[in-house]
């Protein structure tokens, strides 16, 4: 190497594909978790309950007894924070999930029991201990009051037996990874001339 030819310094960090896989759920990911959890919070003989996520304005209701979930709202509750891997820094936040739950009622079960059951289960420590067995980043906050509709009619020009409940959960989505070093670095210098470095001061 001379004088006037750059020295290179060069460092590489790991492929990405050594990098963790971010926690982080899908609408419909959502659903899952909650149509399980109302399985086993609404106890039904003789039939089963059918657990849908949002329907458009074509599609007809499912065969009741069922439950229509539907995600209506995302507010973010904290800043970003983050936890630690052995080699990484990983980014998430707290947020809250507002799902609205539409309760259609059928065969020996009413819309109104069923979202009272939902109600007095998801307000319980109970709904807790289910969702620990379910998700590790979802977690059941509480509910509002269960409200009757009274209007609700179904492609027929029926009205259904039905009524609503707003539901709330804390979840906290992962968005991001850092790493220690970069992609890659490449650093260009010149070895400096002494002599004329004091000539110019």
């Amino acid at each position: 190497m001379t004088d006037d030819q750059p020295a290179q310094v060069i460092a590489k960090a790991p492929e990405d594909k050594g990098f963790p896989k971010l926690k982080k759920l899908t609408h419909q990911e959502m659903y899952d978790l909650v149509g399980k959890f109302l399985q086993k919070a609404i106890p039904i003989k003789g039939a089963k309950l059918t657990v849908v996520k949002g329907m458009n304005s074509r599609v007809s209701p499912p065969k009741t007894p069922c439950v229509i979930l539907q995600v209506i709202k995302k507010d973010r509750l904290s800043s970003t924070e983050t936890r630690y891997t052995d080699k990484h820094k990983i980014l998430w936040y707290r947020s809250m999930v507002t799902m609205s739950m539409l309760f259609m009622g059928g065969g020996n079960i009413s819309a109104l029991e069923m979202g009272q059951a939902f109600e007095a289960r998801f307000n319980d420590s109970w709904a807790t201990d289910q969702f620990e067995k379910l998700s590790d980043i979802l977690f059941p906050l509480y509910s509002d009051d269960v409200k009757i509709e009274e209007d609700y009619i179904n492609d027929e020009d029926q009205y259904e037996d039905s009524c609503t409940v707003d539901a709330y959960f804390e979840y906290h989505p992962e968005v991001g990874v850092c790493e220690e070093s970069a992609k890659e670095i490449i650093l260009n210098t010149l070895i400096a001339d002494g002599e004329e470095n004091s000539q110019d001061e």
